[in-house]
């Protein structure tokens, strides 16, 4: 307990004040560029229940992190990010079963699963790969190998916070990953620009086995390596995607291996013999607000705001987006203010000034990135 003394001496604290009982867990650690052994060391993490693993979790609740580890096997959750239970959480998906799409987002919202972005790859299911799951305020980035750019992204508004875990599974079917080996990390800050935006209708039931997810076109094909590829496949990510609403706005990034950017073209003639939306990507800011609001319209549902369209779009403005995540959320509308009561005083405020310092290296729409310093500012001042 010397450290909890030398705290209170710090702080100078008197002999008779109640904050004299400063408990070990009321102390600030290195939350970031850390092992998950070493959290396990300093009695930071803990296992929690998670689909098809034993997870080793953090013990504290997060809203803008990383993690980071190595996975390989036929099937495993990889990453979890704001784990709010089994039921409800992120989590990064290595799953080199599915045809020329295995390296996903997932979101799981009241036990039910929705796919919300994925890579356009076939996957050796001997070989171990490094993933990692990043989320600043309402943008979720998936990272494989390369862990500069990202290879998938998505926008979701489930969850504003919760816990950091790695799986730990080893059997037949789903490999290993040395859990104590974790990163957990700062956000990153990478986002590919689309070649396309496109609308999509949903299929599957929220099961494991079936999440919901748009429906593409396939064109699936034997092969001497991975079973069956989809020529078709390509890779995307959806933005906000809420259960009530049929269909899902999804961002295309790429093509695929086999057919390239074909692949693109025949999701864009899919959509449009459906008569959904398809959408060339903003020029400029001015062009991309206006999408949003037009598009807005038709997904009212929508709680991501037009700083996150216009990130998700390709546009270098990450830290706006995180200002008006915390805006809204701890003094606007509030949807996930419990939510981010959880998180330790000291992290949100050291949170907080991080975006506050990204946001000041904004060069551009120099208007809009003093009007999200105030922002930022006012979350400070009035406090959560």
């Amino acid at each position: 307990m010397t450290e909890i003394v030398m705290e209170a001496h710090r702080r100078k604290i008197p002999i008779d004040h109640p904050d004299r009982s400063i408990t070990r867990d009321k102390l600030e650690y290195p939350t970031e560029d850390v092992t998950f052994a070493y959290l396990a060391v300093i009695n930071k993490t803990e296992p929690v229940e998670a689909r098809f693993s034993a997870l080793i979790a953090t013990v504290d609740v997060f809203t803008d992190k990383a993690v980071q580890n190595v996975v390989v096997g036929d099937a495993i959750m990889s990453v979890y990010g704001r784990y709010n239970g089994s039921e409800d959480s992120y989590y990064q998906q290595h799953a080199p079963v599915l045809s020329t799409n295995d390296h996903r987002l997932i979101k799981i919202v009241n036990g039910s699963e929705t796919v919300l972005a994925s890579e356009s790859v076939d996957l050796d299911n001997k070989y171990g790969y490094l993933y990692k799951l990043s989320i600043s305020g309402s943008t979720l980035k998936g990272y494989r190998s390369d862990m500069t750019t990202e290879k998938i992204s998505a926008t979701d508004t489930s969850f504003a916070s919760g816990k950091w875990g790695v799986g730990t599974v080893y059997d037949t079917h789903h490999g290993s990953t040395g859990g104590f080996g974790a990163k957990l990390l700062a956000p990153s800050s990478s986002l590919t620009k689309p070649k396309i935006i496109v609308e999509a209708e949903i299929i599957g039931s929220g099961t494991e086995e079936d999440p919901y997810r748009p429906n593409l076109k396939q064109e699936l094909c034997k092969h001497d390596k991975f079973s069956n590829i989809d020529k078709l496949s390509v890779t995307w990510g959806a933005f906000d995607h809420k259960p009530e609403h049929n269909t899902m706005l999804i961002y295309i990034t790429g093509g695929n291996a086999y057919t390239g950017e074909k692949a693109i073209q025949e999701q864009i003639e899919h959509a449009k013999s459906k008569n959904l939306k398809v959408l060339k990507p903003p020029g400029d800011y001015k062009e991309a607000v206006e999408q949003y609001r037009m598009l807005k319209k038709d997904f009212p549902e929508w709680l991501a705001g037009k700083e996150n369209y216009i990130y998700q779009c390709g546009f270098d403005i990450e830290p706006l987006a995180v200002a008006d995540f915390y805006y809204g959320e701890l003094i606007e509308h509030k949807t996930h203010y419990k939510q981010l009561k959880r998180v330790l005083d000291w992290e949100m405020r050291k949170t907080l000034s991080m975006w506050k310092e990204r946001l000041k290296k904004v060069s551009t729409l120099v208007e809009e990135r003093d009007k999200h310093l105030k922002k930022l500012e006012k979350v400070e001042k009035i406090g959560w």
